[in-house]
């Protein structure tokens, strides 16, 4: 039944059921309220009519709702409607008996409801922040990765680069910094300012760790030993007289010269 305990001037606008918790006598206002030692009973009963008839109005729009926090009560709406009715009916019954109502399970129980429901906005909202953290992470790296300076490897550096920064939100802003062992920001010993992305893959680059991740800077061709199958760089001395096995070598390459077998 839907009764909201309002102040009245007769007792006899009150539901039969409702009255023992009304005081027998009216305030100065000339008006009957709810007595003292009921006033968290009546407030139980209001919130579970206001729960009773959002759940009807969400029936009846038929409004997809997330009903997860009111499962304890149903799966559905039409379940979770005849649960609370059943729970109002059940105290109506026990206050007609003249039987003791806990309120404070029943705060309790509306307590937990409403814990749960924002646990799970709480949860959802921490999986969405972490996404954009790092779409933005992975933004930035990739931009410095790719940049001809650095020529770095996005699958051999990601996971390590996630390492070394964070996100922060400032004046409504998400930024990246790169942050050391101990999670404190870092500076550029350049520009005094934060250390950008780009300047984290600089250092990377020229740490032996991290050589594979990087395309060489090394040409190919020109100083490698013909045949020599190990790739090693033979520097020669343009200036420098020529040894017998150069002059040699270059007449084989020159046509004049052949190979005896």
């Amino acid at each position: 039944m839907d009764f909201d305990f309002v102040p009245v001037d007769s007792l006899e606008k009150v539901p039969q059921q409702f009255r023992p918790l009304y005081a027998t006598e009216a305030g100065t206002d000339g008006k009957f309220g709810i007595a003292e030692t009921f006033k968290g009973t009546a407030e139980a009963f209001v919130g579970l009519g206001r729960a009773l008839k959002a759940e009807r109005a969400a029936a009846k729009n038929r409004t997809t709702v997330d009903l997860s926090p009111l499962a304890e009560y149903g799966d559905s709406p039409e379940k979770i409607r005849e649960s609370i009715a059943t729970k109002i009916r059940t105290l109506e019954e026990e206050l007609a008996k003249g039987g003791k109502i806990n309120v404070e399970k029943i705060k309790g129980e509306l307590a937990a409801a409403h814990l749960a429901e924002k646990a799970q906005l709480t949860a959802r909202a921490t999986a969405l922040q972490g996404r954009l953290y790092e779409k933005l992470v992975d933004d930035d790296v990739r931009a410095a990765l790719a940049r001809p300076e650095s020529k770095g490897s996005p699958d051999l550096l990601l996971d390590p680069i996630r390492k070394k920064v964070k996100v922060a939100e400032e004046d409504g802003r998400f930024l990246v910094y790169v942050i050391d062992d101990g999670g404190d920001r870092r500076y550029s010993g350049v520009t005094g300012q934060p250390m950008t992305i780009a300047e984290l893959v600089t250092e990377m680059r020229a740490d032996p760790r991290y050589a594979r991740a990087f395309d060489s800077d090394a040409a190919s061709g020109g100083g490698m030993q013909p045949g020599s199958g190990k790739g090693t760089l033979r520097v020669v001395n343009q200036g420098a007289p020529k040894s017998s096995v150069d002059k040699i070598a270059a007449g084989i390459s020159k046509g004049k010269l052949r190979r005896i077998a």
